[in-house]
This record gives C-alpha cells, sequence and structure tokens, in this order.
C-alpha cells in the first residue's frame, strides 16, 4: 500500500546572505545556483562590520559564517538563532585534540572557541542579544537537522529565525574518512511561516542533499529536493512567496 505524504508547516524565505571564496554577491552567488560547480580557494572574509576585540577570536570557518550574519541586508533585529554545521571548527579540534592526548589537558581559551555554538555566541555578544541559539550536527543529514529545526521554531510561535550553514574542508588527518565532497562556504537563510516550501514525506526513494544543495534548491526553480534516505525527506516549492 503506498503511504500518504507526510508535509510540514509551510515555510518562505524572507532574506539570504552567503560567502564562499570567489562568491561574495548576491549576483555571483545567483550565477553559482545556476550550474553544479563548489565553491573553494583560501580566502577569508574582512567580516569588517564586526568589533576588532571580538573578530580575531574567529578563524576562516567562523568569518566566513560572521560575514553572512553581518550582511545588512538581513536586518538581523533579535531572531532566534540556529547554525548548523556537519564537522564545525574541525582546524580547531584537531590541535586540541592532539594536546589532550599529548597533555592530558587542553587550553580552555582555545576550547572555549572549538565548541560548535562559538560563533554564534560571538555573533550575539558583538550585538549584544539574548536571542535563543541552537548548534546543531547531524553528519550526512546536516541540511534536513537544520530545516527541521527552524521549522519547528515557527510552528511554536517565533516571526521568523535566522538559519545558517557552514562547513570548510577536514584537515589532512580526517581525509582517509571523509564520504562527501566538500567546499568551503556559510550562508544564513532568514525563514519565516507561508506557502512557498514544505518539508513533505514522500513515497519512493530519498537522498541525502548538502546545505549547498540546499541553497541551491531555494535560489533556483525545481520542484522539490531530496533530503534524505532515511524517511524520504524531501523540500518541496508549493506556491508564491507571499
Amino acid at each position: 500500500m503506498q503511504s500518504t505524504p507526510l508535509p510540514s508547516p509551510g515555510f518562505r524565505l524572507l532574506r539570504w546572505s552567503a560567502w564562499a571564496p570567489g562568491l561574495a554577491t548576491h549576483e555571483a552567488w545567483a550565477a553559482w545556483a545556476g550550474g553544479n560547480a563548489l565553491p573553494s580557494g583560501d580566502d577569508a572574509p574582512a567580516v569588517k562590520a564586526m568589533p576588532p576585540m571580538l573578530r580575531r577570536r574567529a578563524e576562516r570557518l567562523g568569518r566566513m559564517l560572521l560575514e553572512t550574519l553581518f550582511e545588512p541586508t538581513l536586518a538581523y533585529h533579535g531572531q532566534p538563532l540556529i547554525h548548523a554545521s556537519r564537522h564545525g571548527e574541525a582546524t580547531r579540534t584537531v590541535p586540541l585534540l592532539t594536546e589532550l592526548a599529548r597533555d592530558g589537558a587542553v587550553s580552555p581559551q582555545s576550547f572555549s572557541m572549538a565548541v560548535h555554538n562559538a560563533t554564534s555566541g560571538l555573533f550575539t555578544i558583538a550585538r549584544q542579544s539574548q536571542a535563543p541559539v541552537t548548534a546543531i550536527a547531524a553528519g550526512p543529514e546536516t541540511a534536513c537537522a537544520g530545516l527541521t529545526e527552524a521549522i519547528g521554531q515557527l510552528a511554536d510561535g517565533a516571526a521568523s529565525v535566522l538559519l545558517c550553514f557552514s562547513d570548510e574542508p577536514l584537515p589532512a588527518l580526517y581525509q582517509p574518512f571523509v564520504d562527501d565532497a566538500e567546499a568551503p562556504f556559510a550562508f544564513t537563510l532568514e525563514l519565516a511561516t507561508g506557502n512557498e516550501f514544505t518539508l513533505t514525506s514522500l513515497p519512493g526513494r530519498g537522498g541525502n542533499a548538502t546545505p549547498l544543495d540546499l541553497l541551491r534548491f531555494l535560489l533556483g526553480n525545481a520542484s522539490r529536493l531530496p533530503l534524505t534516505a532515511r524517511g524520504n525527506w524531501h523540500a518541496v516549492r508549493t506556491g508564491a512567496p507571499a
């Protein structure tokens, strides 16, 4: 017997910002969304809008995310913040784990910036915000997990939420275990309740989409995006933005 699709509450994309090496404008990202290339390069953004005392605590992955959060078009006003990253600050955690194995202890200051919510914490400190922050890592299902959390917070009454994704290639130590294409990127989506998209379980075979797959879908015009192999969850374009 064919199962009935299970829809989630609808959502819409209000605003977005993104940064990757060579992709620093909406126009560049719109052109990127029409292809299938992955961002690459070693550049890092300046994050000029952030106070220097806080900015210097962020390394490249954090700076990419902060650049998108400080994008003026997002008009931040204390929205709940969700940061989803499969690997987080891996370039910080590898030296910490090496130090732990060698010495049995790590620097508290170094550890504080290696945790998964460190960058979003820097942002709320800089903006003097007490808005709730959620950090998510869900392996190959990170895109779906972040989107699910955002939809849940909207259903719980949030007027809008900022859903952020960021990752970069893993350090050499972890390269033998890489199971998906890697790229340096960060982007932030402001989502609100609406009828533009829905998260729906559909019959048939699904697949695990990356955060960049999700961004390409939201900026394009495809009708659906398979988000997970488990549960066959899809992001579905359902109607008008309003």
